[in-house]
């Protein structure tokens, strides 16, 4: 098993990490051929569920980042984080007892300050 942190969570958590080193993560573990990962406060993904996890995870961090890097130039920025849904980049609200939009917001933010920066 591997203990992989908030790359494998319900919900990737980038905020106190670089989403570009959260994707290489997520791809080096599609590579390890393991039998289970162990989520990051998620259920035990299994063998046969790990391509559709690292698929999900992956698809979501890509279309955040794009999501943000197209608005993060313009003056309303912040207030446009406000239209990329956590369903347009392809996962659920309910995840983690309803924390997901919450961790999602939170992931918005993070990504628009280092893209300022």
């Amino acid at each position: 098993m591997l203990a992989e942190g908030d790359s494998f969570m319900p919900i990737p958590y980038i905020v106190d990490g670089d989403i570009d080193e959260n994707i290489a993560s997520i791809k080096r573990v599609a590579r390890m051929g393991l039998e289970n990962i162990v989520q990051g406060h998620g259920d035990i993904i299994l063998r046969g569920e790990i391509d559709a996890a690292v698929k999900e995870n992956l698809n979501y961090l890509t279309a955040i980042k794009k999501s943000v890097r197209s608005i993060a130039r313009k003056k309303n920025a912040e207030e446009l984080l406000e239209e990329i849904t956590i369903e347009s980049c392809g996962k659920s609200r309910v995840y983690l007892g309803g924390l997901a939009r919450s961790l999602h917001e939170r992931n918005l933010h993070a990504l628009l300050y280092h893209m300022r920066q």
